[in-house]
């Protein structure tokens, strides 16, 4: 057998072959009908080169990955017959509505999906969280220090918030806003002179840029929510809404409970801090539950080998089930909150591990389509690069979709002769999910971290698949069992 696991990425085969990529992003970006998608935004440039000649054009630098400076120093005039100006101008332009125009463009996403056959009894959900935009200096229009939890550290960059539709096969962006944070000292950590050194420019309150500017000081929980009901109202649906600890808070909710009359459901782990919930009249914080229903309550899931508490609890005057989960051998409990009083545990845990299909997404994006790369210092710049990045992933996406997801589908490719051919999802939950509940019978150690730091730190991630894949190469005799999701020799 030859595993190669650290082929982890679901848009590989397609991206590593610049060919094939032109041809197909070519072919699904007329299918898309996206003339007519951008229709509206040509209003946005009074001459030159038309919208949709600029972002195809844009579309394809990025798939060869490189920079617009690079594909013009190169002469590629086959692609575009322009200068680079012209393609910084166009994504400058403050009056362009990038927003809009990825919205439209993953309702178009949905419409295409639905139209050939997508499943209508798979689970909707969105999915919100976060990444790292990290960029090398200070001049960058808004920039400021932000900190990155996974390495440490206090990088220039900006902190991008995303609102995802998993539609029970493919996870595209929907909706994204980019944020900063203000530090200790409320001067987002930057020094006088690197403030006045740093790019600005005015915009007016007509101009769809201003609303982007005027979200880099709100609360993410409040965006948030805002992209929701914008959803809403384009036409998305979903039973859940995914997030991590950073957001299951009182706020979001209250307010997702109000959405669709109550049909919307929370779903998201929870930190096991002093909060409180309250059961049968007594307000006691997680610590006091477990230790008043771990003898009595506790129950044991072989599926995912570890033990539960089930408790229908109130909080904030909304009805939860909280699941405290212990992995086998760990130390700590594990919260996972839910509105869904129906759920038992192992459907609320495989509903949970949808989540992180966006962190391939943003893994996918950073690795392949240069997510965060930009070096343009206008702020309207960096929104719409962007935005441009999470429109030829979701093309991708609809390209693998419809030519290779039903046929080829796995997400380790040359794994072993007979692997099944499963969906991204359930190969999350019967590869990633199981090799790490495995090492937690020996170590310690959070599932939720622990999968995060995997695809967020490069470094990491590498170093682990390079792991399994040497030890997958040591002998001939080990196997992976795709129905237990266990490694065995």
């Amino acid at each position: 057998m030859h595993s190669k696991l650290n082929k982890i990425s679901e848009l590989e085969k397609i991206l590593t072959d610049n060919n094939t990529t032109d041809r197909g992003i070519l072919h699904f970006f007329f299918q898309f009908s996206i003339t007519k998608i951008l229709k509206p935004f040509e209003n946005a440039k009074k001459k030159g080169f038309d919208v949709c000649t600029l972002i195809l054009t844009l579309c394809l630098y990025r798939l060869h990955g490189a920079s617009i400076w690079a594909m013009q120093e190169l002469g590629n005039k086959i692609i575009f017959a322009g200068d680079e100006n012209t393609l910084y101008r166009f994504m400058n332009n403050s009056r362009m509505d990038w927003r809009k125009l990825l919205m439209s463009c993953a309702k178009q996403f949905k419409a295409q999906t639905e139209k050939h056959g997508s499943d209508n009894e798979s689970i909707k959900c969105f999915v919100v969280d976060d990444t790292d935009i990290e960029k090398t200096g200070h001049k960058f229009e808004f920039i400021g220090r932000i900190f990155n939890h996974v390495k440490k550290t206090h990088p220039w960059g900006f902190k991008m918030l995303t609102l995802a539709y998993w539609d029970g096969k493919s996870l595209v962006a929907a909706d994204f806003s980019l944020h900063r944070e203000k530090g200790t000292k409320g001067n987002f950590g930057l020094k006088n002179k690197e403030k006045n050194e740093q790019f600005s420019k005015k915009r007016t309150k007509e101009m769809p840029a201003h609303k982007r500017v005027q979200e880099l000081d709100m609360k993410k929980t409040q965006v948030a929510i805002s992209m929701i009901k914008r959803a809403l109202k384009n036409g998305f649906m979903c039973s859940y809404v995914l997030m991590d600890s950073w957001f299951v808070n009182d706020y979001m909710i209250t307010q997702i409970r109000t959405l669709k009359n109550k049909i919307i459901h929370v779903l998201g782990m929870c930190k096991m801090d002093k909060r409180k919930f309250l059961i049968d009249g007594k307000a006691l914080n997680s610590n006091q539950i477990i230790i008043k229903n771990e003898r009595k309550k506790s129950k044991y899931s072989k599926k995912y080998k570890s033990s539960y508490i089930s408790i229908v609890a109130q909080y904030k005057g909304v009805a939860v089930k909280l699941f405290y989960i212990k992995y086998r051998n760990a130390k700590k409990w594990n919260l996972l909150l839910t509105t869904d009083k129906s759920l038992s545990f192992v459907k609320a845990i495989e509903l949970y591990q949808i989540r992180w299909t966006i962190e391939v997404l943003f893994k996918e994006c950073k690795q392949y389509l240069r997510l965060g790369k930009s070096q343009n210092t206008d702020f309207d710049g960096q929104i719409a690069d962007i935005t441009l990045v999470l429109f030829t992933h979701l093309l991708l996406s609809l390209k693998l979709r419809f030519e290779d997801y039903e046929t080829m589908g796995e997400l380790f490719r040359q794994t072993q002769q007979g692997f099944l051919e499963l969906t991204l999802w359930e190969r999350i939950q019967d590869v990633i999910l199981k090799i790490i509940i495995e090492l937690l019978e020996f170590l310690d150690i959070d599932v939720e971290e622990t999968t995060e730091r995997i695809m967020r730190d490069e470094s990491a991630g590498k170093k682990l698949f390079s792991f399994f894949a040497s030890f997958a190469e040591s002998g001939d005799n080990l196997t992976f069992d795709t129905k237990k999701g266990n490694v065995a020799a």
